[in-house]
């Protein structure tokens, strides 16, 4: 973003980087602007590392595009060291330089160090801790296993947890429908596994569960049973007579009319009579029947005949069983929340068991797992490890985290409880009116508390997205709402619009119709039906469609006249957006637009197996499974893909040859699936249909579809499922599409060209050009609930359960339900209306339930936003019919590109033992694919062909169980995890120092050795490892006194190689002594690829870099003279020239212009383990070298491809020698 600034002091280059603090950036506000700039503030001030800094952000591509834009603005920080004072630049530069002043001015770092400080951080973005909240707490779980409880293998992590509760809800209800005593309250709350497959999500989330299941009381079925043979006798006895007397009562005026009518006392009468023959009071009665008790007569009995109300020993009985049946009511509520909860208990413990079985997990697991170690017996252990990891954590969109996602953050950086040596910092940055992820589980509710507890940084006040008459109709649009609802627009307390400013990216200008700048906001006015009644709910979103169809045809029409442009270009379908609610809505739109020739693409997640093409496909393979069913052939013949229309379909009814040479057609296809799969048969047709489907409007879309589930039926088919398995498969695939899939439609380049129609949800944190509302203006009915819903109940949120609709309770959280949706509505029209970067187009008419709609109120003083000149008010319905638009092709398709330069043959992937090998014998082009284990150079052979050493040569006594390559990997395992300091006072013949043996077991057992191999293992690694740190070094001190930070454990690098000249490479070898035995690498003429390897050990003592080797070689002695024999003899030599060259390169790109390898590097140190003696003045063992410059600088030449090549290389890296 490129912003000028009318203050030059920005709030946030003063804001204090600790504490908690809170950031409200309304939409469009330079939200990743400001995360650059504190993050560029705690690199440079606070001077901390790139992985110390935790961001934690919504999606994937959010924290790609954090990523991006941190690393672009250190990069800028470290150019501009150079021009510190220079003022001119736009705000990010400005806002950069005044970092870095303040910081230079206060610290007195050199420009030198900040500059590398800033360098190294740029570098390292790629490991920077920035993670969705997913992200982050599976690194939690997976570095710090045992504060968390968790294994060190991570589960499989699961996209959908769908099938496992399938698996649980069958369970479930095979365990419940067998037990007599839940039968009843099971039936009650579900109708089937499914339904309660389909409530297990809700179910087994951690919100407390209401209602309780309360007191257990008896079973009264006993006394119901009771009271209805009672009511049964009462009514042989008297039911005749009472009901004479009430039709009497009735007919004499005794008894209100209204409330007591023949037509139902008679039917009640005979049904009375037919249940008291064989009574059950789970045969249920018609509820008027509480209407005949003596209390509900008499209140019903008009005042002149008070006290001449019917009697009947009837009356008690009915009562009697009245009260009876609500008794049993209420058991069987009691006893279906008691078995509700039990239920969600046990699916839980079933669920849990489940995913241990197969080792899985799902996203809400890992959160779940860290809130729980968090509050578990380590918990702060956990805090103080996490504390040291991270300095300051910054969350992103936390408007849409939830209760457990905020308890995390404020246990690890919320709380100041002392822990740890800095205090921690937590920065909250988010929008309240953007949370819209409800159904998802966000709350934002967990946002206005923190808001509460949490300092408040100053807002981020300016606009970079919306040109500037378009942010005054907005906040004409809210001040109007504000106005007729008393400043709560938004519904819900704690959350308002505040204006913003505009910023500078955007200028009125931008956008033009007919020469003028474009209207900000336009407003379609549509007149009602003609008998002046409101649209309902269909017809309103038919118009609604027909009006916006309408408006961006003449939208597109104008732009290829040359009257409607963006940025002086013509206005393209690919910059406007249509937004919706939901995916019907976004179908609707697209087949209108489709109808008049505009390409448009529904975007968001959808599964490939919901598309048209795979039920085409999917009747295609039933039409292969029986060719001579001519249903299912027509069927086929049908399809997009086949495309035979409806006339030449019903002709195949008297064309008895053309229906068989479509059967035999078939009868190949199945052939053709049979003998090569059905990849083979789908892309045979698309290649023969390709020409028509491309001609259709969607037809690339099409044909990538069906060319995509022709790779997903060829690898089902790969499973040995055979034709009739496929079908079946397809069919399973089909019906259970669900938008989570991992085969989802692949993004198409030319999608970026058409009409984007996205769903609200979806469009969020995204911007266009150019958008369309069409629907926010239609009403709908106030979803309700059908058996649960979540709300909140004072400061958390429940989760009601529906176990009787009439129960206050439920009634209750329907009406809290509702006022949330209203709330999260309101929320969601915000989000529309500040995706537009120019303009926003909207519809209003007499739609359904219209004045019930918040752009309703927003509309409620139209003639004010006219006169102010922020909308333009267009009335007047939508033209009948449209022509058809004809637009340029979607781009003109380059030609393909033709292969004119030789491919190298000689191009590999080269590593130190693939060269030496390459003289061998052995396959080169094998080995130089394979993995090289970390001892790989070591001989397999100990002796090398020399006589056996005596035993005071060594380390430690041979032993032949610890020799070879085998071994030599344990002790390049043990040497690279070992903690070097913890032997700084290690002497021979000493056990391994405290903490280090379990290390030194774990290596020999990674390499395969029995117990009963470990404790002579250990013993000899004890020597060989405690000998190697404690050796003294040519350059002075041991391994053992090095600081972490002084060296690197197995660096791994990779160069290119220019074609390299063989006989030139081994002249300059020869030339310095290097490999002087050897006269070619195998038959190759020149050496070009990618060199590759691991350095065991880099270090720095005193300035200067070293590389260093072990071996684990055994020799007759390990004198100098000795191994340097053993150098040249294993090639090693060669080994430790490739290993000088990697890093001279590395610390010439690193170091840049400071750089001299006379001066900075120390050389190869070889260390022969089984040789070394500490405190030995005459450092046996030990090989120190350190390769001229002229033969260093000679191979750098070769390998860049000579002189010329050589001089590119310097050009890429700056002109750094």
């Amino acid at each position: 973003m490129s912003r000028a600034l009318d203050n030059p002091i920005d709030p946030y280059l003063q804001l204090p980087l600790e504490g908690v603090r809170l950031i409200e950036a309304s939409a469009g506000t330079g939200k990743t602007f400001t995360l650059a700039t504190l993050f560029t503030r705690l690199v440079v001030e606070r001077q901390l590392c790139i992985g110390r800094i935790l961001a934690v952000t919504f999606t994937e591509a959010a924290t790609q595009e954090l990523r991006k834009r941190i690393r672009q603005r250190l990069q800028l920080a470290a150019r501009l060291l150079g021009s510190l004072e220079d003022q001119d630049g736009d705000a990010e530069q400005q806002l950069t330089r005044c970092i870095l002043r303040a910081h230079v001015q206060h610290s007195g770092e050199s420009l030198a160090a900040l500059q590398r400080r800033l360098r190294q951080a740029a570098d390292e973005v790629d490991l920077a801790a920035i993670f969705t909240i997913h992200g982050f707490c599976a690194r939690v779980l997976r570095e710090h296993a045992l504060e968390s409880g968790q294994t060190f293998d991570a589960p499989e992590l699961l996209g959908s947890e769908r099938e496992l509760h399938e698996v649980i809800a069958a369970d479930l209800w095979r365990v419940y429908a067998a037990r007599d005593a839940s039968l009843d309250a099971l039936t009650r709350l579900w109708r089937d596994p499914d339904a309660l497959a389909g409530d297990l999500p809700a179910l087994l989330a951690p919100q407390p569960l209401l209602p309780e299941p309360g007191e257990a009381v008896d079973d009264p079925g006993a006394q119901v049973e009771a009271a209805a043979q009672q009511l049964a006798a009462m009514f042989i006895a008297h039911g005749e007579d009472y009901f004479t007397r009430l039709l009497a009562a009735i007919d004499g005026g005794m008894l209100n009319k209204s409330s007591y009518r023949p037509e139902w006392l008679l039917p009640l009468q005979q049904a009375l009579a037919r249940w008291s023959r064989a009574p059950d009071h789970r045969i249920a009665l018609d509820g008027r029947i509480a209407r005949l008790t003596l209390q509900a007569l008499g209140e019903k009995t008009n005042r002149k005949f008070a006290g001449q109300t019917p009697l009947s020993p009837l009356q008690p009985a009915i009562a009697d069983f009245m009260q009876a049946l609500e008794r049993d009511r209420l058991w069987q509520l009691q006893q279906a929340a008691t078995l509700l909860h039990a239920l969600r208990t046990d699916a839980r413990q079933r669920l849990l068991q489940l995913k241990r079985d197969r080792r899985v997990q799902s996203y809400d697991d890992l959160i779940n797992g860290v809130a729980d170690a968090l509050e578990g017996p380590h918990a702060d252990k956990l805090v103080q490890l996490l504390r040291a990891q991270y300095a300051i954590a910054l969350v992103d969109e936390f408007q849409d985290t939830d209760d457990r996602q905020w308890a995390i953050f404020q246990r690890v950086f919320g709380d100041r409880d002392g822990s740890g040596d800095t205090a921690p910092a937590l920065f909250l940055i988010g929008d309240p009116k953007q949370a819209i992820y409800g159904f998802r589980g966000g709350d934002v509710n967990t946002y206005l508390r923190a808001a509460t507890d949490a300092e408040r940084a100053p807002e981020l006040d300016r606009n970079f997205r919306s040109r500037p008459t378009l942010l005054n109709a907005i906040a004409q649009l809210y001040g109007n709402a504000d106005a007729i609802t008393g400043g709560n627009a938004f519904v819900q307390p704690g959350i308002s619009f505040y204006r913003v400013l505009p910023g500078t990216t955007r200028s009125d200008a931008d956008y033009q119709l007919d020469g003028s700048p474009a209207p900000a906001l336009r407003v379609q006015l549509l007149p009602g039906n003609d008998d002046g009644k409101a649209f309902n709910a269909e017809a309103s979103r038919r118009v609604a469609t027909d009006a916006c169809v309408a408006e961006i045809h003449t939208l597109l029409s104008a732009a290829q006249q040359g009257h409607a442009a963006i940025d002086g270009a013509p206005v393209q379908p690919g910059d406007i957006a249509v937004l919706v609610r939901k995916h019907s809505e976004a179908t609707r739109i697209q087949q209108a637009l489709a109808r008049v020739g505009i390409p448009a693409v529904a975007a968001g997640k959808q599964s490939l197996f919901a598309s048209q093409e795979a039920h085409d496909l999917r009747v295609l393979l039933q039409a292969l499974l029986q060719p001579g069913d001519e249903g299912r052939l027509r069927a086929a013949l049908s399809t997009v893909l086949l495309g035979e229309d409806a006339s030449a379909i019903a002709a195949l009814e008297a064309d008895g040859e053309g229906q068989r040479e479509h059967q035999l057609r078939l009868l190949q296809w199945r052939e053709r699936w049979l003998k090569a799969g059905p990849l083979a048969l789908v892309s045979d047709l698309c290649a023969r249909h390709g020409e028509r489907l491309l001609a259709l409007l969607d037809g690339e879309r099409r044909l990538t579809n069906y060319l995509q589930l022709g790779e997903l039926l060829q690898q089902a088919d790969a499973r040995a499922l055979g034709l009739h398995g496929v079908v079946d498969w397809l069919g399973q695939h089909i019906a259970g599409a669900d938008p989570n899939d991992e085969a989802q439609l692949l993004r198409l380049e030319s999608d970026a060209r058409r009409v984007q129609i996205v769903t609200l949800h979806k469009s969020k944190g995204l911007e266009y050009p150019l958008v369309f509302l069409p629907f926010v203006g239609i009403g709908s009915k106030p979803a309700t609930p059908d058996r649960r819903c979540v709300v909140h109940d004072g400061d958390r949120r429940v989760l009601h359960w529906k176990l009787d609709k009439e129960e206050p309770r439920w009634t209750a959280a329907l009406q809290a339900h509702a006022r949330e949706e209203a709330a999260e509505d309101a929320r969601l029209l915000y989000v529309g209306l500040t995706r537009a970067r120019h303009a926003l187009w909207m519809v209003s008419g007499p739609f359904y339930n219209a004045a019930g709609t918040h752009l309703g109120r927003m509309l409620s003083d139209l003639p004010a936003l006219q006169a102010a000149g922020l909308v333009e008010v267009v009335q007047g319905a939508a033209p009948s019919r449209l022509p058809m638009l004809k637009l340029d092709a979607d781009g003109v398709v380059a030609p393909a590109r033709r292969v004119t330069r030789a491919l190298p043959h000689d191009w590999w992937v080269y590593s130190f033992t693939q060269l030496a090998h390459a003289d061998a014998g052995s396959d080169s082009a094998a080995a130089s694919t394979e993995a090289t284990a970390g001892a790989g150079d070591e001989p397999v052979d100990s002796a090398e062909g020399v006589e056996e050493p005596a035993a005071t040569a060594e380390a430690a006594p041979w032993d032949p169980r610890y020799s070879g390559s085998r071994f030599g990997n344990v002790l390049h395992d043990a040497l690279e995890h070992t903690d070097f300091s913890a032997w700084r006072h290690w002497r021979a013949a000493e056990p391994a120092p405290a903490g280090c043996e379990a290390g030194l077991r774990a290596a020999l057992r990674a390499e395969g050795y029995v117990d009963d191999d470990l404790e002579d293992g250990v013993a000899l690694l004890t020597a060989l490892v405690g000998q190697t740190l404690t050796a003294g070094l040519p350059e002075g001190g041991c391994l053992a006194d090095l600081d972490p930070f002084e060296r690197r454990a197995e660096i791994e690098f990779h160069f290119a190689m220019q074609p390299t000249s063989v006989p030139a490479l081994l002249q300059l070898l020869h030339a310095h002594g290097v490999s002087s035995a050897r006269n070619g690498f195998g038959l190759r003429r020149q050496l070009e690829g990618l060199m590759t390897g691991k350095i065991d050990l880099t270090y720095t003592r005193e300035g200067r870099w070293y590389v260093l080797d072990y071996k684990s070689n055994r020799l007759p002695d390990y004198s100098a003279a000795r191994l340097d024999a053993a150098m040249g003899h294993s090639e090693y030599d060669l080994q430790a020239l490739i290993y000088t060259v990697a890093l001279h390169r590395w610390l010439r790109f690193r170091l840049g212009a400071g750089y001299d390898y006379a001066r900075d590097f120390g050389g190869i140190r070889y260390l022969f383990c089984r040789g070394l003696r500490a405190g030995d003045p005459a450092a046996p063992g030990v090989h120190a070298h350190c390769y001229p410059p002229q033969l260093v600088d000679g191979l750098d030449r070769l390998f860049a491809g000579g002189d010329a090549g050589y001089a590119e290389l310097l050009q890429r890296l700056g002109g750094q020698a």
